[in-house]
């Protein structure tokens, strides 16, 4: 990976744990880890929130126990619903754009083990092990499922959850992908594509993921669960071709400086199709002319209108966010550190922990949903990121992993 290096924080150990999260942050692009630390609090805040909502996107919200006013989730939607739609493929083409220097450092076999530990192990631990004893809580103890545990844990499709992890199941996916790929080409002479990147480009890939993911959507519909095993296929064209959008953006130095022109045309490209999605909201909203299942998949013109609007979104959203950061975080914020940053991963894994355990914890108190709500969230990027620390520091080995 391309990096730059940042001095020593200030009052650093010179051994242990402290030197050690140093040496690994001064190898890494700062304004990408302070990226990581927001994105994933953010996930970590939407999904406090979910949690007291009436939209089925987090586990907790199927026990709640109290709902947050329809004014407040109205807010919600309107301010976090575009910026859930780019959230995930932001950290794609952030992956894509990581992916090659990592293989080249390392070699096709290198790679591919390395990305079976750090995603392949931790996934299966999550699906297999963490997760099903933390949905047997909110069914049996909190909830009121009765019967046999995993006939309702996998439902009548039989689908394991794979909750936010879906994202690390399909990374692996492409990541295995790529490095299989490029063990195929080792040998053959790599032509680089010259072409700067402009953006008709983007367009055309706009083109290429609406159209996929209407399709797609003909057969999973959006938020559906597939077979067996659940990995957002309907997201699958968006998470994609952003991914191969970073991993061909590498070689024109994406990763260190976005072109400004372009950065300034997704902005106003994303400002535009945000107004869009607005004014198709509010007429499905004023007219009823909108169907509320039609559009999330099938043969219907709200449903080809709606998966154009979010491929827009998931196209130039990433690319002007990934534009700003480079120019205004790529310096040491006051309240983001190496340990922050080492802590992330983790922190995005443990989150269904922390979050869960806080809802129930609050659970008796005669309080607002919207109280609790913001404990649960606020607590929840603190516990979160408090406990991956604790598990990287002091227990051994858990640093390759996490």
């Amino acid at each position: 990976m391309a990096t730059r290096g940042r001095g020593p924080a200030r009052g650093s150990a010179s051994g242990g744990h402290g030197s050690t999260v140093e040496r690994w942050a001064s190898k890494r692009l700062l304004y990408l880890d302070n990226l990581k630390v927001i994105l994933i609090a953010a996930i970590i805040v939407g999904h406090g929130l979910e949690g007291y909502a009436d939209i089925d996107w987090w586990a907790y919200s199927d026990v709640r126990e109290v709902t947050l006013s329809p004014v407040t989730q109205a807010v919600l939607l309107v301010i976090g619903g575009p910026f859930a739609l780019f959230l995930i493929p932001l950290l794609f083409l952030v992956a894509g754009l990581l992916t090659p220097p990592s293989l080249q450092r390392k070699g096709p076999g290198m790679f591919a083990r390395d990305r079976l530990l750090r995603l392949g192990l931790v996934f299966a631990v999550y699906v297999l092990v963490l997760l099903p004893p933390i949905m047997y809580v909110l069914e049996y103890w909190v909830g009121t499922d009765t019967g046999p545990y995993w006939s309702s844990y996998l439902g009548e499709e039989k689908v394991f959850d794979t909750g936010t992890l879906w994202f690390v199941g399909v990374l692996l996916i492409y990541s295995l992908g790529y490095a299989a790929w490029a063990k195929i080409r080792q040998g053959h002479e790599v032509r680089p594509w010259r072409t700067e990147i402009h953006l008709r480009h983007l367009l055309l890939l706009v083109a290429a993921v609406g159209v996929s993911t209407f399709l797609v959507r003909l057969v999973f519909p959006f938020n559906s669960e597939n077979k067996y095993l659940d990995l957002n296929f309907y997201q699958w064209p968006s998470c994609l071709g952003v991914f191969a959008l970073g991993v061909m953006a590498y070689r024109q130095g994406w990763l260190t400086a976005l072109p400004e022109r372009l950065c300034r045309q997704c902005r106003n490209a994303t400002v535009a199709t945000a107004c869009v999605f607005a004014v198709f909201t509010a007429y499905g909203v004023a007219t009823g002319g909108i169907d509320e299942q039609s559009w999330l998949g099938g043969w219907d013109w709200s449903a080809f209108v709606f998966a154009a609007i979010e491929s827009a979104l998931t196209v130039f959203a990433p690319v002007w966010l990934l534009g700003i950061v480079q120019r205004h975080l790529d310096r040491p914020v006051r309240w983001i550190g190496p340990v922050l940053s080492r802590s992330a991963y983790g922190a995005f894994v443990l989150q269904v922990v922390v979050l869960i355990g806080l809802a129930i914890a609050l659970r008796p108190l005669p309080l607002p949903a919207e109280v609790k709500a913001l404990i649960v969230a606020s607590g929840g990027v603190a516990g979160s990121f408090a406990l991956a620390w604790l598990l990287i520091s002091r227990v051994p080995g858990m640093a390759r992993v996490l």
